[in-house]
């Protein structure tokens, strides 16, 4: 699947070094409103998510990684040995004509090739270099390793996730890089914004702890100026505010607004709990343990779909907790064209979840199908003015 892309980010050219989520996601952001985007991958090996599981038809292959495929579509793949003299002069043969470059390595790791923020500026002064890494490219910490359950943790998002009594928990997969990569992608465009005006490029550091951190909301306010530290949720008055079992899954019932009361009764069917001790907040406070046992029998004898669509009816706030397989049959997702499918050739056929916003004047767009490994080789070096047999003499040499 090839289409023509109309995006706002048209003829941005950006050069993708990321591995694994945030990097790739942060570039792959970028593609989808419209931007050139070369990957720029290991030779032979690729990057590293391409053995990240799971994989199309559960058969183990470099092309079939689920999650490569979802963060790299939109782009164009070019194999390159940075740790080579040829490699690095090829990828700065790029740069001179680059407007953002994305990478997600330690920070280390670009000064070490040679290829950090001061080199790359000194061949391209407009260029704009996104920096994302777990702590940052400053402080006592920047060189200390993490992962995401690591940046969960140091993040401060762990220490209200859960059960009061029991371990903090994080949520699902690798969401602290999905994290990252959106939040590399916004100050990213915003540079390229000073760089129109200006002609001058920047180096945007994002670290994933701090934007994960920034997600807590109330919390840190909570401690500076009032001296008091959000907890985990205590597991009393579980049915409402916390998920509650329902006939065939898990809902999530709300306490209803004042003159709410009587209609939520009426939906899950409790007539019981229009008992006059359950008619304020603190009535129901001073009587949860009832008041849960009472809703928890009630919730079970109904369909989650059918309490939610009538709670809605009723304008009562009220939520399901959707699986995967809702989610790929989800008509509200169907209706804002939120799925595509994408012709792969070794991969297949494969719906991809993605368009995750709409524009009025330019949208999202799938312009190109995720690429397989080093397959532009031959197009991106060509148009550096490298002949054929420059060509086949670097991949002979393990270059590309």
């Amino acid at each position: 699947m090839e289409t023509a892309s109309e995006g706002p980010l048209e003829g941005l050219k950006v050069l993708d070094l990321g591995h694994q989520i945030a990097g790739p996601y942060c570039a792959r952001l970028l593609a989808d409103q419209g931007a050139d985007v070369v990957k720029i991958e290991r030779p032979l090996t690729g990057d590293v998510a391409r053995a990240m599981g799971p994989f199309a038809g559960d058969h183990p292959h470099p092309e079939k990684s689920l999650t490569f495929l979802y963060l790299n579509y939109n782009k164009r793949s070019l194999t390159l040995d940075l740790k080579s003299a040829a490699g690095r002069e090829i990828l700065l043969d790029l740069v001179r004509d680059a407007d953002v470059l994305v990478e997600n390595f330690e920070p280390r790791v670009m000064a070490s090739l040679g290829i950090d923020f001061k080199a790359l500026s000194a061949v391209n002064p407009k260029l704009v270099v996104t920096s994302i890494s777990n702590f940052g490219q400053t402080g006592p910490r920047r060189d200390w390793r993490a992962n995401d359950l690591i940046d969960y943790a140091v993040s401060g998002v762990m220490s209200i996730s859960g059960y009061a009594e029991r371990e903090p928990v994080k949520h699902g997969y690798f969401q602290a890089g999905y994290v990252g990569g959106l939040a590399g992608s916004i100050p990213t465009m915003a540079a390229v914004l000073v760089q129109g005006a200006t002609g001058r490029g920047q180096h945007v550091d994002v670290a994933i702890s701090e934007a994960l951190s920034s997600t807590l909301l109330l919390t840190v306010p909570y401690y500076t100026y009032m001296g008091e530290t959000q907890t985990r949720r205590a597991p009393v008055g579980e049915a409402f505010g916390n998920c509650a079992r329902a006939r065939d899954g898990w809902v999530v019932a709300h306490s209803p607004r004042s003159g709410e009361w009587g209609d939520f009764c009426d939906v899950v069917g409790a007539p019981e709990l229009k008992d006059p001790k359950f008619a304020t907040a603190r009535g129901k406070i001073a009587n949860a343990a009832e008041l849960d046992e009472l809703l928890g029998a009630a919730l079970v004898r109904h369909d989650r779909f059918a309490l939610f669509e009538e709670a809605n009816r009723k304008k009562i706030l009220f939520g399901v907790v959707q699986t995967p397989e809702d989610l790929a049959r989800c008509e509200q997702l169907a209706e804002r064209n939120y799925y595509h499918e994408i012709d792969h050739p070794v991969a297949g056929r494969l719906r991809y979840p993605g368009q995750t916003f709409e524009a009025s004047e330019s949208g999202f767009a799938i312009s190109r199908r995720p690429p397989l490994l080093g397959e532009h080789n031959e197009e991106i070096l060509a148009g550096l003015g490298r002949s054929r047999e420059d060509i086949l003499r670097l991949r002979e040499q393990g270059v590309v």
